[in-house]
């Protein structure tokens, strides 16, 4: 989903053949030209060409095929490698070295794990300019859930799911998702309220046969009657995936507020209910082919190309592939008679909605009903009315609430999803997320938000903070960095349908003009007290009872009031604050863009960063831009300190240290970030991680706030800022591990590492905080720290001394003392399986998550290279066996693992105990597992030499920003194998691995290497449900009745995202307040450790097992070792066995 509200977090981006459709012949300018013999569906019309940014290299050409398709097109010119397989270096004369920088580890469809936290790193890529890049498609359909018929409400999200199950040229099915991924590539779907989107990358080698599978897709889909079953419960997957979302519970609650025959009352997501209870299957297949023939036409289409091919040559493409499919005469549904002031029924604002949340959250929303703000894109009345609401600096309501202590976070302004923002209306919301102090104070709350709504009434002209905000959007457009084409082609897919074509790239971007009529007419708006407002919250204001009523599709418990009278007189008689102001002039807008390569007329620079300074206490890496020749740089900057791994208090406190100094420096950054620079600043494995970026010239003036907050905010410490912080930290925690996927992740690393504390742990340590520990903590954290640090981009070598010197003067740190703390070390599994279980913590969860690890030993490249192309192998026969054909869970997954340079793998299922047991699932995976050998034995020569040929094409993948070779290279630093070099080494190995290599690889690990551990958090049942017998889940033609409208399988949702399943609270009684709730959650993990079943080796107490275990020796720097490592020798055997 995409954001354009502004808030804490807010970052910039760097940024059948039928007679013709009658529009086409009337559209203003261009011209027409055929390709090849005349036939209609050849001809093509030459639109306006987009303006782009004067630092975007790419070709656009925008067409409007015969059958009414619009297309643009987008060239990249960078150069082509002359074969697969050869980088631009070795023609260009570059160095080796220069070409392929790597993160530590690599997997075929997930982001790279690259420390034992598994955090996702950025795209693998190479780094020279002339590597491979993937090219990527985007389809979007102008048809939604705000057309589909009432009757079958998720219709338009089945269709789309039925889509994927062949077409007559190629019948089999999921037959396209499958070549993508065997070509090294990606694909999904969504569906929207007024469009569904469909895209894909792949290797640019592939480009043409993906494109014959994708539009053979569209021009002739069977949709078999016997694939629906399968898809409707995969579409009452995504829908259960979500079913716990309380964003997405407050949008549903939203449309059932809609008026009467308007079509964003339905209920888009779709289930088991809405597509199956009371529905003929026979007259549903009839509709959804009906549908699909009226309102997947050409005419109703919109395409975006990209790729590192010819203008000319990718017309071609377009013209071959997309100018066949069927067009017709049926228009968009016309929702210009639905009038945006009568969308919602007249309780959407005459009545106070207070609702029960999942999570333990407590937030305060006013949603006004705007006009369509598309309308307005030339003088973005609503993004800049967005900035103003959401504005965190001094003046702004958030401050306000802020030194209060009524609320630690709040965001303004239009979501971008189709319910939020259509043709028909747009809703602004602003959202304030209170503490206990700001839900007792809530009036207060409100009469300083109604405060700041109607100072922009009375504020006079505004032109001036409009023009700095244009200015900063020009700059951020003309300096704006390459997106990866899959992300570009979504975006301006979209952008082709909702602006003219001249206006497709800067349409989003650039605030073309000020218009203070517009600028009034929705300042009007929300000067009328026309909103609906919402308190989400567990405690219960007063006067509620109880929640008395439930929405028909979440469920979700809510409860109305009148608008109470007192609110409407805090509305009415609403004075201005002196606090509260507009935004002054913000002082870290960019005005220097000097590029110092250039300066130094663009000297031959190395491909990896150099070490500048090292010392006891800290060292600086640093490496000039040279590539991408935008004026900006990165800096990551790691404190590690000694006291997080001392105790799960100090972890704790640790946590607590990172939000104050946070808060200390908030209203002093919020600048720097409306102003296009960014900062992260988070609890890491072993210290904090500050993460700075952005137009370089002002850049260092966030890391020295930083360091000052965390000299000083001691010093600012008091018990209601302790009480406050510790509270929202335990939401966080009880939010997190409400999902089964956190939890058992959480445990996983655990068992693991030497050194690390369960969530829960930490949790049970915080009551026990005081101030005076908080504050000694402060003081204590700074003055014995190791800073490891690197700079890139737009930066000199003195600039990052200068950075690094003004971080150790304000510090002053010492040296560490007990280095145990600071080593990441890893737990050696025993040989054999063990196991380690735990129920959900949400007794109303059904969902089980099932994470095998399989531990291999000490990485090198050859082993993490074995690893990725056998997950490449095994990618989509799993996904095939496991979710397609055994329905054990929707989201199955393979993940290469390197845990502190131990190298693993995991397999994962999600799953419900509604539909199978855990341990049934578990078996499946291991039935899996040993045919994995047999997959490869009986892989045809061919095959494993085209898929590993485009894992080293995916490993050929250029950097599209700085950003991507920043987090490479930043892994290798954090840990310490510094093989900047490390995808070149890669590619190498690759070229030389047979299919007898991986076959031995895996025969030596699995007799005389297995060490296993099984993960297993499991679901709940209802008490009078049975346990499932071993395969009754399975779908069958005639079975459908013993599908459960309940069921809930895990979605395949991006990897990058972390899971979703937000469940409700353990505590089952409503009166329960917080502190019940969260001594429920403690007892629950104190004694779900389960025993074990039959003669497993079950894991009761994971220190206990730790204790007895060999931990894998510190492992030497392949930087700077000269000798064969353990784990050379290990990989040798291996590769001789």
């Amino acid at each position: 989903m995409c954001w354009q509200r502004h808030g804490a977090h807010l970052l910039r981006r760097f940024r059948f053949p039928t007679k013709r459709r009658i529009p086409i012949t009337q559209l203003a300018g261009g011209r027409t030209i055929t390709h090849g013999p005349c036939k209609m569906t050849d001809q093509v019309k030459y639109l306006d060409t987009p303006d782009k940014s004067e630092t975007d290299k790419k070709l656009y050409k925008t067409l409007l095929l015969g059958n009414g398709l619009h297309a643009l097109i987008v060239s990249d010119p960078t150069p082509m490698p002359h074969d697969g397989f050869t980088t631009s270096e070795s023609s260009s004369g570059k160095s080796v070295e220069c070409e392929s920088i790597s993160s530590t580890e690599t997997s075929s469809s997930d982001s790279s794990i690259t420390s034992s936290s598994d955090s996702g790193s950025s795209a693998e890529s190479g780094s020279e300019e002339g590597d491979e890049k993937l090219a990527a498609c985007a389809l979007m359909i102008d048809y939604g859930s705000f057309g589909e018929p009432e009757k079958y409400q998720g219709l338009a999200h089945f269709l789309e799911h039925m889509i994927f199950m062949g077409s007559e040229k190629y019948p089999e099915e999921n037959i396209f998702d499958a070549h993508i991924k065997k070509c090294g590539g990606f694909s999904n779907a969504n569906t929207d309220c007024e469009e569904t989107l469909f895209y894909f990358e792949v290797a640019e080698k592939h480009l043409e046969s993906s494109l014959d599978y994708f539009t053979a897709l569209m021009k002739a889909p069977l949709m078999k009657q016997e694939a629906m079953q399968r898809e409707r419960s995969a579409v009452d997957s995504e829908f259960q995936q979500i079913a716990q979302d309380d964003e997405t519970r407050r949008d549903q609650l939203l449309a059932s507020l809609a008026t009467k025959g308007f079509p964003h009352g339905t209920f888009a997501w779709g289930n088991m209910k809405s597509l199956k209870e009371n529905v003929d299957d026979g007259e549903l297949h009839k509709v959804l082919h009906e549908i699909r023939k009226e309102h997947y036409g050409a005419n109703r289409m919109y395409v975006c190309l990209q790729a590192r091919l010819p203008i000319e040559e990718l017309e071609s493409l377009v013209v071959r592939h997309f100018a066949e499919i069927p067009h017709n005469d049926v228009q968009s549904p016309d929702l210009s008679q639905f009038n945006y002031r009568n969308a919602f029924r007249p309780e959407f604002h005459e009545q106070a909605f207070f609702v029960k949340p999942v999570e333990n959250e407590c937030k305060l929303e006013l949603t006004w009903v705007l006009p369509n703000v598309r309308q307005y894109y030339r003088s973005k009345p609503d993004q800049f009315l967005s900035y103003l609401l959401g504005y965190e600096g001094r003046g702004s309501l958030c401050a306000y609430l802020r030194r209060r202590l009524w609320a630690l976070h709040l965001i303004a302004g239009i979501e971008e999803n189709g319910f939020d923002t259509n043709t028909m209306y747009a809703l602004f919301n602003v959202c304030i997320y209170l503490t206990d102090e700001g839900f007792k104070n809530l009036d207060d709350v409100l009469a300083a938000t109604f405060a700041y709504v109607k100072l922009f009434a009375d504020c006079g002209s505004m032109k001036e903070v409009y023009e700095e905000q244009q200015r900063i959007e020009d700059t951020g457009f003309r300096f704006q960095a390459q997106r990866p084409a899959f992300d570009n082609v979504q975006e301006l897919v979209l952008n082709t349908k909702h602006f003219p074509p001249k206006d497709i790239l800067t349409g989003k971007e650039l605030y073309y003009e000020y218009n203070e009529e517009h600028l009034k007419e929705l300042v009007g708006h929300l000067n009328e007290m026309k909103f609906n407002l919402m308190v989400t919250s567990r405690n219960k204001y007063e006067g509620i009872s109880t929640y008395d009523q439930t929405e028909e599709w979440f469920g979700t418990e809510y409860a109305t009031i009148p608008m109470p009278e007192k609110w409407r007189k805090l509305w009415e008689d609403s004075k201005p604050l002196p606090e509260l102001s507009l935004p002054e002039p913000n002082k870290f807008v960019t005005d220097d863009f000097t590029l110092f390569w250039h300066s130094a007329c663009k000297p031959e620079l190395p491909a990896a960063p150099k070490k500048l300074l090292k010392t006891d206490t800290c060292e600086l890496w640093f490496r000039q831009d040279d590539k991408f020749e935008l004026p900006e740089a990165h800096m990551y900057f790691y404190f590690i300190s000694p006291l997080q791994r001392q105790s799960p208090k100090k972890d704790a406190m640790c946590t607590l240290y990172e939000e104050l100094v946070k808060f200390h420096v908030c209203e002093e950054l919020y600048p720097a970030i409306s102003a296009g620079l960014s900062y992260t600043f988070n609890t890491f494995e072993k210290g904090l991680l500050l993460k700075v970026s952005g137009y370089n010239e002002k850049l260092h003036l966030i890391v020295e706030a930083i360091a000052e907050g965390m000299l000083h905010v001691a010093d600012t410490l008091d018990e209601k800022m302790l009480a406050a912080f510790r509270k929202n930290l335990r939401k966080t925690i009880f939010n997190n591990l409400i999902k089964p996927k956190s939890l058992n992740r959480d445990v996983r690393l655990c068992v693991l590492e030497q050194i690390r504390w369960l969530s829960i742990d930490k949790y049970k340590c915080l009551n026990d905080i005081t101030l005076e520990d908080l504050r000694e903590f402060s003081r204590q954290f700074p003055k014995e720290l190791y800073i490891q640090a690197l700079i890139q981009g737009n930066y000199t070598e003195e600039s990052a001394h200068n950075v690094l010197n003004s971080v150790l003067s304000r510090l002053n740190c010492q040296a560490i003392k007990e280095q145990r703390y600071v080593q990441d070390r890893t737990i050696q599994l025993p040989l054999g399986t063990n196991v380690i279980r735990c129920y959900a913590l949400n007794e109303q969860d059904t969902n089980t998550v099932i994470t095998n690890f399989y531990q291999i030993g000490p990485n090198s490249v050859r082993v993490e290279s074995i690893l990725d192309l056998m997950m490449m192998f095994v990618d989509e026969p799993l996904f095939d066996q496991l979710r397609t054909k055994e329905q054990l869970g929707y989201h199955v997954g393979a993940t290469v693992r390197i845990n502190y340079g131990i190298a693993g793998y995991t397999i994962m299922v999600n799953s419900q105990e509604t539909k199978t047991t855990a341990n049934y699932v578990e078996g499946r995976i291991e039935v899996f597992r040993a045919k994995m050998l047999q997959i490869l034995r009986q892989m045809p020569q061919d095959e494993y030499e085209h898929n590993r040929d485009s894992l080293i094409k995916l490993k050929l993948v250029a950097d599209m920003a700085l950003s991507s070779e920043m987090a490479r290279n930043w892994d290798e630093i954090i840990n310490e194998d510094y093989l900047f070099d490390r995808r070149r080494r890669q590619i190498e190995i690759l070229h030389t691995l047979q299919k007898s290599d991986i076959i031995n690889f895996l025969m030596e690990i699995d007799l005389k290497n297995l060490r296993k551990l099984s993960v297993q958090v499991i679901g709940h049942r209802p008490a009078d449900m049975p346990e499932p017998l071993p395969g009754s889940h399975l779908v069958s033609d005639d079975e459908d009745k013993a599908e459960d409208a309940n069921e809930a399988e895990e979605d395949e949702s991006e990897t990058e995202k972390d899971d979703q399943e937000d469940e409700e609270e353990v505590d089952s009684s409503e009166e329960a307040d917080d502190e019940d709730l969260f001594l429920t959650l403690e007892n629950k993990l104190n004694v779900v450790f389960l025993p074990p079943v039959g003669n497993e080796n079950a894991i009761l107490d994971i220190n206990e097992f730790k204790k007895g275990l060999d931990v894998y020796p510190k492992r030497q720097s392949q930087y700077e070792k000269e000798d064969p490592s353990r784990a050379d020798r290990i990989e040798d055997a291996l590769a001789e066995a």
